[in-house]
């Protein structure tokens, strides 16, 4: 079996095992490598605590402060990513600079008002049901026709949810459509980040309570109170 090398084997002095885990301080930048940083820290406590405790305090401290920044770190790129999610899922589309098509889609709803049968109940629900799905499958006008329809509660009592759902995707142009294709990528991408950031958080934070039990005196030896 290779030998493991380790602060109590390497052959280095206490002042170069010392400076060794002051570059790897200053290296520690992801969650694997505060585990790695943690667990040689405390190697270095377990060796040298008898040997020289100012500096295995210095040492311990520094850790703290370590992962005291990184904690808030975390949490100032978690308060701007959550608030790029925000804004994406708030960022509305602009129709100004869509045609004005109210009277046709008026003129169509009308239309489809006198194809709907005298009385509305379940024993027309087929017919009902042709009749604005040919309207949606027509395009945009169709569909927006359709979603003013339903706006009665005659006709809306007697649509399905599917209806509706495929009514307002269809009443959406082709440039409403590209901008929700964008919107949808943007705001997954801007969610999957967050999520990264908030489990690096987690484990952080985790991580600096079991660091912040190492002052006590059975991680550092159960027969001496280490100050």
């Amino acid at each position: 079996m290779a030998k493991v090398n380790t602060i109590a084997n390497n052959g280095l002095t206490i002042v170069e095992n010392y400076n060794k885990l002051l570059e790897q301080f200053r290296k520690t930048k992801t969650i694997d490598d505060v585990r790695i940083l943690v667990a040689s820290v405390r190697d270095f406590i377990s060796v040298y605590k008898r040997v020289d405790k100012n500096m295995v305090n210095e040492i311990y401290e520094k850790l703290q402060s370590k992962l005291q920044d990184m904690v808030a770190e975390n949490a100032f790129v978690y308060d701007r990513m959550n608030n790029r999610v925000e804004e994406i899922r708030n960022r509305g589309y602009d129709y100004a600079n869509e045609q004005d098509d109210t009277q046709a889609v008026q003129s169509k709803a009308l239309q489809l008002m006198s194809q709907m049968p005298k009385v509305m109940n379940s024993n027309h629900a087929n017919r009902i049901t042709k009749v604005l799905t040919d309207s949606i499958n027509s395009g945009v006008i169709g569909s927006k026709a359709v979603l003013e329809l339903l706006k009665y509660p005659a006709y809306a009592d007697m649509v399905s949810a599917k209806i509706r759902e495929r009514a307002f995707e269809g009443s959406k142009s082709s440039a409403e459509q590209a901008f929700d294709r964008l919107k949808e990528s943007e705001l997954k991408e801007a969610e999957q980040g967050l999520a990264s950031v908030y489990m690096q958080g987690f484990h952080l934070r985790n991580i600096e309570k079991q660091v912040n039990a190492f002052k006590k005196p059975s991680a550092w030896n159960p027969d001496e109170q280490t100050a």
